[in-house]
């Protein structure tokens, strides 16, 4: 019985091992009833979210970039069978550091498909090395103009347009408010450093002189204090937000502002980026708020003008509604993130790159492949991403999405003035068509654009008719006076009273009176009595008269130094009956 007992003990023991093992074969063998479970496509992404400088719009980028990746998940036609995933980490806009980042996603798995990044100086550093691991990298937020470069950046796309996008626009303004010569200050990082290099050649190509080009790493005191000894008045900055407060602020303790300046800045920032508290500079907001008044901003069209529906069916205003209270879930209540306007082209990426990789899962459908064969060491899929990417073409809430064959966002550029404390639009510019929308929404202090440069004008200062009347009178007066003792000298020249006193040096000074005081006359003559042509042999004789008269002293000197060498009687003096000589020396 215990025997018996025991062994049923041990098949108890092994239904109850054996049943759920048995029981769950029915399930395993349903895959046609049941749901299939998507498969995860990791694309590794790198946000600029903290630090103390640089780009940081990954705070207002990465809300925006989970709504899109939300939302291509859950449309049914894009990616079917798979499901997107985006692990990403902080670069703190730090090349450096986004180094690390991009390491550490690559390094460990799951193993990614697609880079996103944002921030200029950090994505020239991913984008140039992800070639190695033949990724594409998508930005929503660089628009250094070197990352156009095919040859070092070959696999480098971007929603964000390049900052040479805003050069022509500048140049068309430049050319309609007739300004032919212009300053530039820039923070010395590559992304300002080329486009101000593009400006200066568009600016040569125009004809307008840029007359000085000035650069900065981190104190902009100096810079701004070129600006005045070369007495630039239109003034194109380039420069982060962080630096653009120190420049402002210096502008502002060095009078560069106001009726006699325009400022071209950047038009990306955040519209109160001014009334930001830093201790990097000692400015208050009031003085801010009056150095940057009038300044002018030009930016790419980064949301849709239109009211039509976009590829994620929602319209661009929809999207913003939507994306407000989603910051509400960020503690971002009542004001903005930094990169809240570039938030469209961050959720545009997000749908760019899943068009790109259900372009090219379909691709590889066709040959028997599969996405999942992508491997760090094979570039074939890599080039089939990198096709389907450059061909990638959709409306999104940024606009219209496009790529250009170096990669480059194809958009507008719409132009901004403050006024008043608030951002005011004033124009579309389309490069492609040179076409100038203009609202005609411009305020000048003077009601008119200040000029380009001090202006010299000439002015025809003359003497008054009174004055120059009184003074010819005198010196006609002066002349017949000295005539007249010239006459009298002559008549009486052999008088003993006047040979005692040197007639020939007392001529000589009385000749010399007379041609200045007609000197005084011709002197007195000016631009409302002689024209401009008569007015330069005036000048000439006025001068060759002085001459005259410098000739006539020496002479004099020369004259009665001779006579002094001799001795001779020069006066006579009576006493007691017989004449005592002296001699007359010139002292």
């Amino acid at each position: 019985m215990q025997g018996r007992a025991m062994l049923a003990v041990c098949w108890a023991l092994l239904l109850l091992t054996l049943g759920p093992a048995q029981g769950a074969v029915p399930a395993r063998v349903q895959p046609e009833t049941a749901v299939q479970e998507k498969k995860d496509l990791y694309i590794g992404a790198i946000f600029p979210i903290n630090g103390t400088g640089g780009w940081l719009g990954g705070q207002g980028c990465l809300p925006a970039a989970l709504m899109a990746l939300e939302d291509v998940n859950a449309e049914p036609n894009l990616l079917p069978g798979y499901r997107m995933k985006m692990p990403y980490n902080d670069s703190q806009c730090n090349p450096g550091l986004g180094a690390t980042v991009m390491y550490d996603l690559l390094y460990n798995p799951p193993q990614k498909l697609i880079l996103l990044g944002g921030c200029s100086i950090v994505c020239s550093t991913i984008a140039e090395a992800a070639k190695m691991w033949n990724l594409v990298v998508v930005s929503y937020g660089s628009s250094s103009p070197a990352l156009s470069n095919r040859k070092r950046f070959p696999t480098f796309f971007r929603t964000h347009p390049s900052a040479t996008i805003h050069n022509p626009t500048r140049i068309k303004l430049f050319q309609k408010f007739r300004w032919s010569r212009i300053a530039i200050i820039q923070e010395a990082e590559e992304v300002f450093i080329s486009t101000g290099e593009d400006l200066e050649a568009r600016c040569k190509e125009a004809g307008i002189e840029v007359a000085t080009r000035q650069s900065f790493i981190s104190d902009p005191t100096d810079a701004v204090r070129n600006l005045v000894r070369q007495d630039a008045r239109i003034i194109v900055g380039m420069f982060y937000v962080a630096a653009a407060r120190k420049v402002i602020c210096e502008a502002y303790k060095q009078k560069v502002y106001g009726r006699q300046y325009v400022w071209f800045l950047i038009g990306w920032y955040e519209d109160d980026w001014y009334t930001f508290i830093d201790k990097a500079h000692n400015c208050t907001v009031a003085e801010m708020k009056e150095a940057v008044e009038g300044h002018i901003t030009t930016e790419a069209l980064m949301l849709n003008q239109g009211a039509e529906p976009t590829i994620s069916k929602m319209t661009s205003e929809d999207f913003l509604k939507r994306y407000e209270e989603e910051l509400k879930n960020y503690n971002y209540v009542g004001r903005r993130p930094v990169g809240y306007q570039e938030a469209p082209l961050a959720y545009d990426a997000i749908w760019a790159i899943a068009l790109a990789l259900n372009k090219t899962i379909n691709q590889l459908k066709a040959r028997n492949q599969s996405i999942e064969d992508f491997s760090y060491n094979k570039s074939s899929i890599a080039k089939q991403i990198y096709s389907a990417m450059n061909s990638t073409q959709f409306l999104g809430v940024s606009g219209y999405v496009a790529f250009s064959s170096k990669g480059d966002r194809i958009a507008w550029t719409q132009v901004e003035q403050m006024i008043d404390g608030n951002y005011t639009l004033l124009g579309y510019y389309d490069t492609q068509t040179d076409n100038l929308t203009w609202l005609k929404k411009e305020k000048w202090t003077d009601g008119k654009p200040p000029p380009d440069r001090t202006i010299i004008k000439k002015v025809l200062r003359t003497v008054t008719l009174s004055l120059f009347i009184s003074m010819t009178t005198v010196s006609g007066v002066g002349i017949l006076w000295a005539l007249a003792l010239l006459i009298f000298n002559t008549i009486f020249r052999h008088s003993r009273y006047i040979a005692l006193s040197h007639p020939m040096c007392n001529n000589i000074m009385l000749v010399g009176i007379i041609c200045c005081l007609l000197c005084a006359c011709l002197l007195g003559l000016d631009g409302q009595f002689v024209g401009e042509a008569s007015f330069n042999h005036l000048c000439q004789v006025t001068s060759s008269s002085r001459f005259f008269l410098l000739f006539l002293h020496q002479y004099g000197v020369h004259s009665c130094s001779k006579n002094r060498q001799q001795t001779r009687t020069d006066a006579v003096q009576m006493q007691n009956g017989e004449l005592k000589k002296y001699n007359l020396h010139l002292r």
